[in-house]
């Protein structure tokens, strides 16, 4: 029984792996085939999208991570790309919501349900990433005062007082 998909031809093993002649066998199409058969089929929608890559302004984000030289630094950088908001992370979040309502409008439901999953780990991940974001900070931010308080503290002028306000009688 041949496959319904005109790329993939019955005894057609020229140029194929073990893996697409073992899953032309067993009657099921491999990842790379389906993935090849949907840039064929979504061709004419894909000559209207960005050029650039996807992951290109997470890859611009990394190449700062050489310029940086300090926690706050560090942290900016970090929050950029997985912060809350307009972050990278929090793009990628919306991205897999939008993929499961879309499941969803196209009667998908099952998924749908794996996009959310997915959606709620990398939520998950955020936090994570985020207690590590601050964990990091206070480490710094507690060593440099730590070594602060080792120095001999500096005389500080005293703020003046002002005067105490005169008691309020009651108008009885």
């Amino acid at each position: 029984m041949s496959l319904p998909h005109p790329d993939f031809e019955l005894y057609d093993n020229v140029g194929r792996t073990t893996q697409q002649i073992t899953a032309h066998r067993d009657n099921r199409p491999t990842a790379d085939d389906l993935h090849r058969w949907a840039a064929h089929d979504a061709r004419e929608f894909s000559t209207s999208l960005p050029d650039e890559e996807a992951g290109q302004s997470i890859t611009d984000w990394t190449r700062q991570l050489y310029r940086v030289r300090t926690a706050a630094e560090l942290n900016t950088v970090a929050q950029a790309v997985l912060g809350d908001g307009r972050s990278g992370l929090g793009e990628l979040h919306t991205f897999l919501e939008t993929a499961a309502e879309w499941c969803e409008h196209n009667q998908e439901p099952g998924i749908a349900a794996r996009y959310r999953q997915h959606a709620e780990e990398l939520s998950a991940l955020g936090d994570r990433l985020a207690y590590l974001s601050e964990d990091h900070l206070a480490s710094i931010y507690r060593r440099t005062n730590r070594s602060a308080s080792a120095q001999p503290p500096r005389a500080v002028p005293a703020a003046p007082v002002a005067p105490p306000a005169p008691a309020r009688r009651s108008a009885r």
